[in-house]
């Protein structure tokens, strides 16, 4: 089923347009990520304990700031789960080992009639943290120079060229925009970047398979034209693909809950900035380095 009849957009024309649109994304967020002195780690990537608790009876959060301040946790990040007597609590970077029973054994004292129940309890120690910050960055760029073989041996290198770039471009992004909104850099915002990556690519592949079916088709039109041609003949793929992709993300972050929100908001920015570059600078791209050529 073709949700978008035959169209002839011409992307093409716009290219200079989707440029100034992505520096303006690009720039806004690496000034984010300067002003807060880089990605906002959790304790994946800093060390330190976190911890989901679950009190019987109605407490504030002033009142658990102020139980840990006593044994110089003043520092803990302390957040309410909703409108539920659930609170996450994390402190980042701490070296001490045992820190969370340190948690559980003063929130005990101090409210000895409040029964709590530890759901979630998880400590990293700060080596661990700085190895997995670099394995992190290792894994995508990994992936990113695979798939730069790939494409470059399937396609064309300039193609491959353009992909790449295009990955770089939403990586970025995604993580600008998260930065923006001061969500947290954890494990599962690497996996989430990750498959925005392979969504990315899958798009630029599907696009490219047809711009090389086209350039046999239409043999002696300007390469402009055929890469044009191209676009419009997968653009209902790609917008099915996207909206489709987009609905099931939005459903998660409504009805998903806390613990896999952010895993969700970050495919979310990803699909929708990898499905623009796709159609605006992919192929744009390639098309800028041949008209240089020419």
């Amino acid at each position: 089923m073709r949700l978008i009849k035959e169209t002839h957009v011409p992307f093409l024309r716009y290219r200079r347009k989707a440029y100034v649109f992505s520096i303006i994304l690009i720039v806004a967020g690496v000034a984010s990520l300067v002003l807060r002195g880089g990605p906002n780690y959790g304790i994946d990537f800093t060390g330190g304990a976190l911890m989901q608790l679950h009190f019987d009876k109605p407490i504030t959060t002033e009142d658990i700031r102020g139980a840990l301040a006593k044994v110089g946790l003043e520092r803990a990040v302390i957040q309410r789960l909703g409108g539920t007597d659930d609170f996450v609590i994390q402190m980042k970077g701490s070296e001490e080992e045992g820190i969370a029973n340190l948690v559980v054994a003063t929130l005990q004292e101090n409210f000895p009639d409040n029964t709590l129940r530890v759901d979630r309890q998880e400590e990293v120690g700060p080596k661990i943290g700085k190895e997995l910050q670099r394995r992190a960055l290792l894994v995508v760029l990994a992936g990113m120079l695979v798939i730069l073989g790939y494409i470059a041996f399937r396609f064309d290198f300039r193609f491959a060229v353009g992909s790449v770039v295009a990955l770089v471009h939403d990586v970025v992004i995604t993580v600008g925009i998260l930065s923006m909104l001061n969500r947290e850099m954890t494990i599962a915002i690497i996996a989430a970047l990750l498959t925005v990556v392979g969504y990315s690519v899958n798009d630029s592949i599907i696009i490219s398979d047809r711009i090389r079916e086209n350039r046999k088709l239409m043999r002696g039109e300007p390469f402009d034209k055929i890469v044009n041609t191209g676009l419009n003949d997968t653009l209902s793929r790609t917008v099915m693909t996207g909206l489709t992709t987009i609905l099931v993300l939005l459903s998660i972050l409504i009805f998903g809950g806390e613990v896999i929100f952010d895993f969700a908001l970050t495919l979310l920015i990803g699909v929708i900035v990898g499905t623009y570059s796709s159609i605006f600078i992919v192929a744009a791209l390639v098309v800028e380095w041949v008209s240089r050529k020419q």
